[in-house]
């Protein structure tokens, strides 16, 4: 009788570690929407893994350069090539600028993954479309999904195909480290 008690009381243990690290993500991502609703950089800042970000979107977007065609015209055309070079030293300052706690903020309020004009006096990053300025009230739905046990893919319901990348630190914890970007389909002509 004893040792079922404590086979029953370790199964339970065991259960509720294993909700509790499963529904940890879904805890995080609300500490984001918060944050951002809240427009507080620094908790936004602990809350994101700003390296790996960066180097999360250098990478896609070098790869997005390399395959929508600079790659083939850099062979045929020396000029392409020149062109390619400083497209890719281009994007360090750009990505610099969109990873950034107001970037970030701007990308989760807006729920999307795009490079935004800013307002016009360099220091606010990407905006939010219109329609979200006018509403704040209303945050974009998202959902989440397990890609292994350290990663999850949150991606806005209805969006169009990116993600935020979490990686899982330590048993419960998260941080956004990576974004997919949206596929681009590829241009006729």
């Amino acid at each position: 009788m004893q040792s079922r008690r404590i086979l029953l009381a370790g199964a339970a243990v065991v259960g509720i570690v294993a909700l509790t690290g499963y529904a940890s993500p879904y805890w995080r991502l609300h500490q984001l929407q918060s944050a951002v609703a809240e427009r507080d950089a620094g908790k936004i800042f602990s809350l994101v893994d700003f390296p790996a970000l960066r180097a999360s979107v250098k990478l896609q977007l070098m790869e997005q350069l390399g395959a929508g065609g600079l790659a083939g015209a850099a062979r045929d055309n020396p000029f392409a090539a020149f062109g390619q070079t400083m497209a890719m030293a281009a994007i360090d300052p750009i990505v610099d600028a969109v990873v950034s706690p107001a970037g970030v903020s701007a990308m989760l309020e807006a729920g999307e993954l795009r490079v935004r004009r800013g307002s016009g006096d360099g220091q606010d990053g990407p905006s939010a479309p219109p329609a979200q300025q006018a509403d704040t009230d209303e945050q974009p739905r998202y959902a989440l999904s397990y890609r292994s046990w350290d990663r999850v893919a949150v991606a806005k319901e209805g969006g169009d195909g990116g993600a935020f990348i979490l990686y899982r630190h330590g048993l419960w914890g998260w941080k956004l480290g990576g974004i997919e970007l949206p596929r681009r389909a590829p241009s006729a002509g």
